[in-house]
C-alpha cells in the first residue's frame, strides 16, 4: 500500500546499510591490525586462549634471558676457577722443587716466598671473580654452594627452575690456609705401601710420635718369615692382631692421643692436639735380619712428618718435610677445583640445552597463537569487497526509497 507518512522501504534500506557498513568497518579493522580478533565479540574463547599463550611467550622470552645470564655467571666462575687451577699447578711445582734434596733451606726460603704470594693470589681471584657486583668464588654470593645456591626460572612456571650452585675456592676452602686451629693429620694408603718381609721371630716397629707421646705398631715374623703388605699395615693400625702368614701385629696407641680412622684401603692418623704445636712423625726400627725396612721411605711412604696449623696460618715449603706434606694437600686442592669446574660445566651445559628448549617452545606457541589470532588476508579482503558492494547497493536502495514518496506526491497535483 503506497503511503507517505512511513517510508518502510527506506527504513529497511538504512538498516541493511548499517549492517553492511559494520561488516565493512570490521573487515577494515582486521586487515589494518593483522588480527582476526579485534574485539572480544569476534571470538571470546580464542581471545582467552591467545592472551594466555601471549603471556607464556613473554615469560619464556624472559626465561631465555635468565638462562643466558646464568650461562654468563657460570662462564665467569669457570674462568676464575681455571686461573686458580693454574696457580695450584705452579704451587705444586714449587713444592716438588722444595721437596728435592738438591736444594738447601736458604733456597727453600726463596721458593716459599713465591708460594705464599700465590696463596694470596688465590684469594684475590676468588674475591675478584665477580658478576653484577657479586663475588662468585669466595662463598659470599647468592650462588654459593654452602647456602644451597639460587634458583633460576627457565620456563613459564615458577616451578621451572635450574639451581646454580658454585663452590667456594678460597685458600681456606682448598686447605691451603687454616680457617681454625687444626690438628696434624697423616693419611696412609694401602696401594702406595710396598710389601716387605720380616724374618721368623724378628720384629719391625713403626713409631708414630705425637706431641703427647708415641704410639707403636709392632710386626713380628711368623714361621719361615712373613711378608707384610700395605693392606696388612693398614689393618694393623686398625687393631688387627694377626696376618695371613702367621705373623702378628700389635698396635699400642699408649698416651699419644693418636686416633685412627679409615677403612681397608687407607687410614688417617690424627693428633688430639690442635694448632701449630700439633705434629705426627713416623719412623721405623727394623730388627729383622733381612733388613727389609730401615726407613719409612723404603716401603713407599713419602710423608714422614705432619704438622698442625693455627687459624690463618698458610702452608709453607720452607723445609723438606713441610714440602712433602704440602704435596698431598695440593693434590686434594687441585681435585677440589677440578670437581668445582666439572660441576660448573655440567650446570652450564644444562642451561644451554634449556635455552634451546625455550626457543623451540616459543616458536611452537607463536605458531599456535598465529593460527588463533592472525587474519587470513585473502579471505578478509574478499569479505571487504563484498561488504563494499553491499554498502553501495544499500545506499542506492535508500536513495531509491526516498524517491518513492516524491513520486506519490505527484498524485496530488
Amino acid at each position: 500500500m503506497p503511503v507517505i507518512s512511513t517510508n518502510t522501504a527506506a527504513n529497511s534500506a538504512v538498516r541493511y546499510l548499517n549492517i553492511n557498513a559494520s561488516e565493512q568497518s570490521s573487515s577494515l579493522s582486521k586487515l589494518a591490525s593483522g588480527s582476526r580478533i579485534t574485539q572480544a565479540s569476534d571470538d571470546a574463547a580464542g581471545l582467552a586462549i591467545s592472551t594466555r599463550i601471549s603471556s607464556d611467550v613473554a615469560t619464556l622470552n624472559q626465561a631465555a634471558t635468565n638462562s643466558s645470564h646464568a650461562v654468563s655467571v657460570l662462564q665467569t666462575a669457570d674462568g676464575g676457577a681455571s686461573n686458580i687451577s693454574d696457580i695450584l699447578e705452579r704451587m705444586k711445582t714449587l713444592a716438588t722443587e722444595s721437596a728435592s734434596g738438591t736444594v738447601t733451606d736458604d733456597e727453600r726460603t726463596y721458593i716459599d716466598a713465591e708460594f705464599q704470594e700465590l696463596t694470596e693470589q688465590i684469594d684475590t681471584i676468588a674475591t675478584g671473580t665477580r658478576f653484577n657486583g657479586a663475588s662468585l668464588l669466595d662463598g659470599t654470593s647468592a650462588f654459593a654452594a654452602s647456602t644451597g645456591g639460587t634458583a633460576i626460572v627457565v620456563g613459564s612456571s615458577s616451578d621451572d627452575t635450574i639451581n646454580v650452585s658454585i663452590a667456594s675456592l678460597t685458600s681456606a676452602d682448598l686447605g691451603l690456609v687454616a680457617s681454625s686451629d687444626t690438628a696434624a693429620g697423616m693419611t696412609l694408603d694401602a696401594d702406595s705401601i710396598d710389601q716387605f718381609s720380616v724374618d721368623e721371630g724378628e720384629t719391625v716397629v713403626f713409631n708414630l710420635k705425637t706431641e703427647t707421646g708415641t704410639a707403636t705398631l709392632t710386626l713380628t715374623g711368623g714361621t719361615g718369615g712373613t711378608t707384610f703388605t700395605g693392606a696388612d699395615l693398614i689393618a694393623g693400625l686398625q687393631g688387627t692382631t694377626a696376618s695371613e702368614d702367621g705373623g702378628t701385629m700389635a698396635f699400642d696407641a699408649g698416651t699419644s692421643g693418636l686416633t685412627v680412622d679409615g677403612d681397608d684401603d687407607s687410614v688417617t692418623l690424627k693428633s688430639s692436639v690442635e694448632g701449630s704445636s700439633s705434629s705426627i712423625s713416623l719412623s721405623v726400627d727394623g730388627t729383622s735380619t733381612s733388613d727389609a725396612v730401615s726407613n719409612v721411605s723404603d716401603i713407599g711412604i713419602d710423608v714422614s712428618t705432619a704438622k698442625g696449623m693455627d687459624a690463618g696460618e698458610s702452608l709453607n715449603v720452607k723445609t723438606q718435610d713441610a714440602a712433602n706434606a704440602v704435596l698431598d694437600k695440593l693434590d686434594k686442592a687441585i681435585d677440589t677445583v677440578s670437581a668445582a669446574r666439572a660441576s660448573i660445566g655440567a650446570q652450564e651445559s644444562r642451561f644451554e640445552f634449556s635455552s634451546e628448549s625455550i626457543a623451540t617452545q616459543v616458536e611452537n606457541l607463536e605458531s599456535a597463537n598465529s593460527a588463533i589470532t592472525d587474519v587470513d588476508v585473502a579471505s578478509e579482503e574478499a569479505k571487504l569487497a563484498s561488504a563494499e558492494v553491499k554498502v553501495q547497493a544499500a545506499v542506492a536502495a535508500a536513495s531509491s526509497a526516498n524517491d518513492m514518496t516524491q513520486n506519490l506526491l505527484k498524485l496530488l497535483q
